[in-house]
């Protein structure tokens, strides 16, 4: 079921912010990474993510690993481990984007680019980039790309294995 969780989280997080279309100008809090999202870090617990005051309601997965809204944009946004803590925050929010710069319409070029180390895959049309973040090797990012364009990113910890698809 996890699995399972972990990918309906991945592709709501491309679907949502497919839509959203390319992020404008950057500024500091619309920085996803390396180590979460504002308030947000990865790996911080259920407890302290809640008193944030930016996560909602739970929405699917089990005792180990769920899925949550969050107050930044619609959809299941992230994903908390009940070891772990918080392993996957997605990059949907209006204007986000990487320290790197890259975001919701960066081409495959710059995604390239900004992480040269990425390893990448396919799965259901969707070109799928991996790279560990740059500043935390604790962490990563995932990217889907279609027709050359990023639709969708998140930033995870590379050790929630009991939410990891693998």
């Amino acid at each position: 079921m996890h699995i399972t969780l972990v990918r309906a989280a991945a592709a709501a997080a491309l679907a949502l912010t497919a839509v959203a279309g390319p992020a404008s100008a950057a500024d500091d809090d619309t920085v996803i990474g390396p180590d979460g999202f504002g308030p947000l870090k990865v790996g911080m617990s259920l407890a302290d993510a809640k008193a944030t005051g930016k996560v909602r309601d739970a929405v699917g997965g089990n005792e180990l690993c769920r899925g949550y809204n969050w107050t930044y944009s619609e959809g299941p946004m992230l994903i908390i481990s009940a070891k772990f803590g918080v392993y996957s925050v997605a990059g949907s929010a209006p204007d986000a984007h990487t320290p790197e710069g890259v975001r919701v319409g960066s081409t495959t070029e710059q995604v390239r680019t900004a992480y040269p180390k990425a390893t990448t895959s396919a799965s259901n049309g969707v070109e799928v980039f991996i790279t560990p973040t740059p500043q935390n090797p604790d962490n990563r990012y995932v990217f889907g790309l279609r027709d050359g364009k990023v639709v969708g990113f998140a930033l995870q910890s590379v050790d929630a294995h009991d939410c990891a698809a693998g």
